[in-house]
């Protein structure tokens, strides 16, 4: 398979590197230059806002952005509706006068104990005594949310929301939004600035010993800038003619000439705006610059960027290129390094994959589109909910995850997508150990459930038909499942959304509504069972079709969702993962961005050998071709020109896709650290680890409690240190080391 930049390199004259590169994320690249933020004053509290309405709010900008700069853009789907309205009460006992103040996005009305009052100054002095507050916000965009400050109001206690006044809710907050100039849907982004790390140079064009680069006629180069980010280029230029900017993930498509193709007549443009040409590029293109014989610097608009071409007409001379990269600010709390290169390097390209795709939300490919979906962003949480811990990012992908209150068929896009809400909650919920995030969405998330429950036939499965959108498990289904009919793999899913119901219910202390869910999982998981069990194949079939014809064809899809469930015979699993994983058709020739979720069913099921051996040969495959970013979909069997083809556009697939980045963090937070969680007793931890091919690994894991530090080493003494409030069980080689003090420990073994 040829390699990206020697397929380049065979295209141009000369080829200059400028630096060893080896960070992966910008923030963590020692040639890269933070910007520092302006100064903000800050308070003792947080803004306040009701449930799900930031991600509303935030969801409408990033689809807004998404129209500004992407040209094939596709949303099916309905989410919840942002508002521009709410409501904030709270009754504060006062033992003297006490001024209260507050910031907001727009005027408001505050009632003290039914009165209005006038608030012209952003603040009020309540008496002594017990009061009910009540403020009112209506907003012309912005989100309503109130940030206060005095005795009595400041933090979320006793504080509820409500949309119309009626029906109440607690409030949603997140301790970074504590500044009042300072909303929470205003931009969060960081700039990082950094510099070109190679020029591939293709005709008239050099670089002069004072570093400008001076093009001639038609002279022509491109830019590499190694890191895959959202942001904007920026240079100097000067010369006679148009100068023409390219920018893109892969050079094959910066240097890919044909910018429009016509559509057959009649055709309707991706916008749904009409007849039109369909752009082969994903990115609106940058306009020529006209050049002038003054030197000038010039700033391209927001682009999703590694390389640039340049390409000058009668000649121009460029200096100071860079890159503004808007980057979401993380903590980097997850860590590993080993003396295993190739996992150090697969670890660090998943840990940047998963940054570059935070932006509000865990996102789908950052060039393509630009946007949250449900699946990607349940996906995305399962190793950035240990990486960065942004609770707010998290939450945010899952009210998106969830589907709007009082849910009907119609609000389905694809139809198994709301079913990864439950599994992101309760991943939530053992990560963080907030219940509230559940409470905070209760209604949601029981309305989902009652909605699931109606289209539910006599067997308990759900099923697809048009025009909705269908089943959509991930791209790789060369061996199906259909998109319609009755899949086996969505009722695995469904089966798994009623026992996390029932988990839920347990802990807001309701055990009837528990063991009602618990009876529902019953019943279907006989009925999957009775169904899709292929006795001959020892697997899951496909399923029904829309015709009612089985397909008993084998995919991977049911296989992984019944390990990851306990639904598959563990007496077998050594059949599955020997016999049949092998022999289904195409199962490395396409590989989508569900495989986060496969990967932990390779960890459950203990196949270490397995799991190593498909990430080298997909995953590894894709850094040795030059790839600093993990795509939405590898196809690496197929020419280089294949594998930038998706939605039978050229250039249609996203080379960074955050999904895709969490196969190799949980390969090493599940897999090599062999970290697990007692749900019953979310304060007790086990590590099993399995160093695999190296002979030590260390790092740490953020829990709830703290940190879990780690240093394990094949042959010698090991340590563990763990923070007060938990519990941790080492298992190595068969022997149990239990932790309950705070404290570094060693290991015997």
């Amino acid at each position: 398979m040829r390699n990206i930049l020697l397929f380049i390199g065979a295209l141009v004259l000369c080829t200059s590197s400028l630096q060893a590169q080896t960070a992966f994320d910008p923030m963590l690249d020692p040639n890269a230059k933070r910007m520092a933020p302006a100064e903000q004053e800050a308070w003792n509290s947080t803004y306040l806002w009701y449930p799900g309405l930031l991600s509303a709010h935030m969801q409408r900008a990033q689809k807004a952005a998404s129209y500004d700069r992407c040209v094939n853009v596709n949303y099916p789907g309905r989410f919840m509706t942002d508002s521009n309205e709410s409501y904030f009460r709270k009754t504060v006992r006062l033992s003297k006068d006490t001024e209260i103040c507050w910031a907001a996005p727009a005027n408001l009305t505050l009632s003290v104990d039914g009165q209005t009052v006038s608030t012209s100054q952003n603040k009020y002095t309540l008496k002594r005594g017990t009061h009910t507050l009540l403020f009112h916000i209506t907003t012309d965009g912005p989100l309503p949310a109130i940030l206060l400050k005095g005795e009595g109001v400041e933090g979320t206690a006793g504080w509820q929301v409500s949309l119309d006044g009626q029906t109440w809710n607690m409030p949603e907050t997140d301790p970074r939004f504590c500044h009042p100039a300072v909303l929470p849907d205003s931009p969060q982004e960081i700039t990082v600035q950094y510099f070109p790390t190679a020029y591939n140079f293709f005709r008239n064009c050099e670089k002069k010993s004072d570093g400008t680069l001076a093009l001639g006629r038609e002279g022509k180069l491109i830019v590499d800038f190694h890191h895959l980010e959202i942001g904007y280029v920026a240079f100097k230029a000067k010369g006679q003619g148009k100068l023409y900017v390219t920018v893109g993930e892969s050079p094959e498509e910066v240097i890919d000439e044909q910018t429009v193709r016509e559509l057959p007549r009649g055709a309707q443009s991706d916008d749904g705006l009409g007849e039109a040409k369909s752009f082969l590029y994903e990115q609106k293109k940058i306009d020529p610059i006209e050049l002038t014989i003054d030197e000038k610097e010039y700033r391209m608009p927001l682009m999703a960027v590694r390389f640039m071409e340049l390409e000058s007409e009668w000649g121009a001379t460029i200096s100071d290129i860079r890159f503004d990269a808007q980057v979401w600010p993380v903590d980097f709390l997850m860590q590993f390094s080993s003396d295993n290169e190739q996992i150090n390097q697969l670890w660090k390209a998943s840990v940047a994959t998963l940054h570059t795709s935070m932006h509000n939300f865990y996102l789908d490919g950052v060039k393509r589109d630009f946007l949250p979906w449900a699946m990607d962003a349940i996906v995305s949480s399962l190793g950035g909910a240990y990486l960065f811990g942004d609770h707010q990012v998290a939450r945010n992908g899952l009210s998106i995850a969830l589907m709007p209150p009082h849910p009907s068929t119609a609000d389905w896009g694809i139809v198994d997508y709301p079913l990864h809400a439950l599994i992101g909650l309760k991943h939530d919920y053992l990560r963080y150990g907030d219940i509230n995030t559940s409470l905070m969405f209760r209604d949601r998330i029981e309305q989902q459930l009652a909605l699931y429950e109606s289209v539910q036939d006599e067997r308990g499965f759900i099923s697809s038909e048009r025009p909705q959108s269908g089943f959509i498990p991930g791209w790789s289904r060369d061996m199906g499942p259909d998109s319609y009919g009755t899949p086996s793999y969505p009722q695995m899913m469904l089966y798994q959304n009623f026992r996390i119901a029932a988990y839920f219910y347990r802990l807001w202390k309701e055990p009837k509504r528990a063991a009602y869910y618990d009876q529902k999982a019953d019943v279907l998981q006989k009925n999957i069972y009775d169904h899709f069990w292929d006795t001959t194949q020892k697997a899951f079939i496909n399923g029904y079709r829309q015709d009612g014809s089985r397909d008993e064809r084998i995919s991977h899809h049911a296989q992984y969702w019944s390990v990851l469930t306990g639904l598959y015979p563990e007496r077998l699993l050594d059949y599955l993962y020997e016999t049949v994983i092998p022999s289904i058709p195409y199962y490395k020739e396409n590989v989508s961005y569900e495989k986060g979720y496969e990967m932990l069913a390779y960890i459950k099921a203990g196949r270490f050998d397995e799991m190593f051996s498909l990430l080298d040969d997909v995953w590894g495959d894709w850094l040795r071709q030059g790839g600093t970013r993990f795509p939405e979909n590898f196809m690496p069997q197929q020419p280089l020109k294949k594998q930038l083809e998706f939605y039978g556009r050229p250039f249609g697939l996203s080379l960074c896709h955050g999904a895709n980045g969490v196969p190799g963090v949980v390969a090493v937070l599940n897999g090599i650290f062999g970290f697990s969680q007692n749900d019953q007793k979310p304060n007790e931890y086990t590590l099993r680890p399995t160093l695999w091919q190296m002979t030590h690994a260390e790092g740490r894991i953020p829990i709830k409690e703290g940190f879990i530090e780690v240093n394990f080493q094949k042959n010698g003494t090991s340590s563990v240190t763990i923070p007060a409030g938990c519990t941790v069980k080492v298992i190595w080689n068969g022997k149990v080391t239990t932790l309950k003090k705070e404290g570094r420990r060693l290991i015997e073994h």
